[in-house]
């Protein structure tokens, strides 16, 4: 009988032993999971901040991002201004260019023929036009003759009087005419594709037109140097008219002289 209550109270013992055991084993597993807990927690959190610092990050660069856009677009739009202004100058400059020569081609000789030459060749080459005529007055001055054309039928225009049709008016009226910038009522058959009446004056006094028909195919209207051209054309080429016919009555009063 003692050794029944010995060897029973041994087992409680050692069974008491192993649940405080195991109780410290849990305690200590738990203990560990807690301090894991904690560290995947820290790590969350610290995770959770540099998520925010990159999200910061992120928009400051889409920010950089869009303002740098807003400067290339503008630094484009600047070289745009820029590249268009640069042909504006160089498109200036020629046409001065081209101004400069005509004029000093029509001063540099007092050769009708290369005057009338000179007339046509600008016309052409610089208005655009390959069907133009060149009227003078005709010396009682009341109506004008044909000194020149090109591309047209002379068959079509005998003398103008002054005042008939767009070209009479334009010698009357001393005004360049534009089609569809004047009226053309008193527009004459022979007058169907004019394009522009340039009056030819000398110290202010009518001397004679150029009347420019159709232009070239591949040119769709006049534009700013054509209508430089037509004021220099006016003076110009009508003062250089004029000077040739003065030099070559001298030269003939100086042969019959002789």
């Amino acid at each position: 009988m003692p050794d029944k209550e010995t060897g029973g109270a041994a087992y409680i013992h050692r069974v008491r032993q192993d649940t405080e055991r195991f109780v410290e084993d849990v305690l200590k597993e738990n203990d560990m999971l807690r301090g894991r807990a904690a560290a995947l927690q820290s790590e969350k959190l610290s995770l959770w901040e540099e998520i925010q610092t990159l999200r910061k990050e992120l928009e400051r660069h889409r920010w950089d991002q869009a303002h740098l856009q807003l400067q290339l677009a503008d630094v484009e739009a600047q070289n745009k201004r820029f590249s268009e202004e640069y042909v504006r100058v160089e498109q200036q400059n020629a046409n001065l260019a081209n101004l400069y020569v005509v004029s000093y081609r029509l001063h540099g000789t007092l050769d009708r023929k290369e005057v009338l030459e000179i007339m046509q060749e600008t016309i052409i080459n610089l208005i655009g036009s390959e069907e133009f005529a060149i009227f003078e007055l005709t010396p009682e001055g009341s109506a004008l003759s044909l000194s020149s054309s090109f591309g047209i039928e002379e068959g079509r225009f005998g003398a103008i009087p002054l005042g008939v049709g767009l070209i009479g008016q334009t010698v009357r009226t001393g005004e360049t005419y534009v089609a569809g910038l004047l009226d053309d009522r008193d527009r004459q058959p022979a007058e169907a594709d004019l394009t522009a009446c340039i009056p030819l004056k000398v110290d202010g006094k009518i001397t004679g037109a150029i009347a420019v028909f159709r232009l070239l195919q591949q040119k769709s209207g006049l534009e700013a140097l054509d209508f430089e051209l037509f004021d220099l054309l006016a003076t110009h080429a009508a003062t250089a008219l004029y000077c040739a016919e003065l030099h070559a009555k001298s030269g003939a009063g100086l042969a019959a002289a002789a």
